[in-house]
């Protein structure tokens, strides 16, 4: 009987760990106003110049990036996140300092309340200043940052990145 007894609070003790761990992985996200169908593949770019004219940003987002998370799943997460919420396209912007301490990946929404065309109507990074001037010094991205098992950033991080869906228009 005393046996059982230790048993329970092993197993409660053994699910909390196994939960706690399991979510230092997983991301934190914010509804989007706009979600489109989900994709099966997507592009990360840092030049707006390879958004095909057919695209509208359907999300404007901040992502927050944890210090010493590897290249290669700082891309995952992105991929994920954005093929799960329908982008062909993820636009990365400029990247600084947070001003936060995640243990996650975070992504942010700052609209917009509908799709616009990026071709037409986009005017630049203009939303989150809020959070966004709260945050240290520039630091440069480069497409080293989303390769390999090395640690994509020293310090915690903000990006700014679009959304783009870029379903034919007739």
């Amino acid at each position: 009987m005393q046996s059982s007894r230790n048993f329970l609070p092993a197993v409660i003790a053994a699910t909390l760990w196994l939960t706690l761990v399991s979510c230092s992985t997983q991301q934190q996200e914010e509804s989007l106003t706009t979600v489109m169908p989900a994709t099966s593949s997507v592009e990360i770019t840092l030049d707006k110049k390879r958004i095909p004219d057919t695209c509208d940003v359907f999300a404007q987002l901040i992502i927050t990036v944890p210090a010493g998370i590897s290249a290669t799943d700082l891309k995952q997460s992105i991929e994920q996140y954005a093929m799960r919420n329908g982008a062909d396209f993820v636009l990365i912007g400029m990247i600084r300092e947070s001003s936060e301490a995640p243990e996650m990946v975070m992504f942010r929404s700052y609209g917009p309340r509908t799709p616009y065309s990026f071709k037409n109507r986009w005017l630049g990074w203009k939303f989150g200043f809020s959070d966004w001037n709260s945050g240290g010094s520039l630091v440069d991205f480069g497409h080293n940052r989303l390769e390999g098992n090395m640690p994509a950033f020293d310090v915690a991080v903000d990006g700014q990145a679009l959304l783009l869906s870029c379903v034919a228009k007739k």
